[in-house]
């Protein structure tokens, strides 16, 4: 008798072969996502991954590198990047990018098929081309089109956040929270004032020690006029 795996395999290979690497890796970063302390556990570098599919499923080191860059590309999965510095022989510093991987939101939402906090895209239930002054950026999030510049600083910061060694866990959700919130407002024709003022307040203390000024900065001079 097959197994329930055997048979997902064999079903997923029956259409196009790369779905059924592209199923382990999404699963495989799921079960480390699962089993992490902390969104900083959750993610693993491709070398991890490639020698846990060779030794599950047998796949080759290009395969899985070939699958894992479509999933990124399509928002399945997130990578994680990292500056480093280390010290060379001749006593100069040099700075290296670490990369990991984690599964997104939307591939959890795939795996898990239903969740009270899976939201639906507002891009594919509204027709915005009928609501004044707003625009649809990025992965399909709407924004008033006064502030797009400002939402691309909001989640440039919440990827720098996510990724930081210099903020712990628990801040981390909380001010990527808050982020997701302040965007909520720029979705708005007219964001509330006092819940931006509150939010971005939140914000700026908790980043801007943790090495982000610059970013802050930016952020500060768009977010501006909503908190007059």
């Amino acid at each position: 008798m097959a197994t329930k795996k055997s048979v997902r395999t064999e079903f997923l290979a029956a259409g196009n072969p790369d779905d059924a690497i592209r199923d382990a890796i999404l699963r495989h970063l799921y079960d480390v996502h699962k089993k992490a302390k902390g969104p900083t556990s959750a993610a693993i570098g491709i070398r991890d991954l490639q020698s846990a599919l060779k030794a599950s499923h047998g796949y080759k080191q290009q395969e899985v590198g070939s699958n894992l860059d479509y999933l990124v590309q399509k928002g399945w999965v997130t990578e994680v990047v990292r500056e480093r510095s280390f010290k060379t022989a001749g006593g100069t510093m040099q700075s290296a990018e670490q990369h990991k991987y984690k599964i997104s939101h939307i591939g959890i939402d795939k795996l898990q098929q239903a969740s009270l906090y899976q939201r639906t895209p507002m891009s594919g239930s509204i027709n915005v081309t009928n609501v004044h002054g707003v625009t649809v950026i990025g992965d399909g999030n709407v924004v008033n089109t006064n502030f797009t510049d400002l939402s691309r600083v909001l989640n440039q910061l919440k990827s720098e956040v996510q990724s930081s060694t210099k903020i712990g866990d628990e801040q981390k959700l909380s001010v990527v929270a808050d982020l997701d919130t302040l965007q909520a407002q720029l979705q708005k024709p007219e964001p509330n004032r006092s819940v931006v003022k509150t939010l971005w307040s939140g914000i700026d203390a908790a980043v801007t020690a943790a090495g982000f000024a610059e970013l802050v900065q930016k952020g500060a001079d768009l977010i501006a006029p909503l908190l007059n």
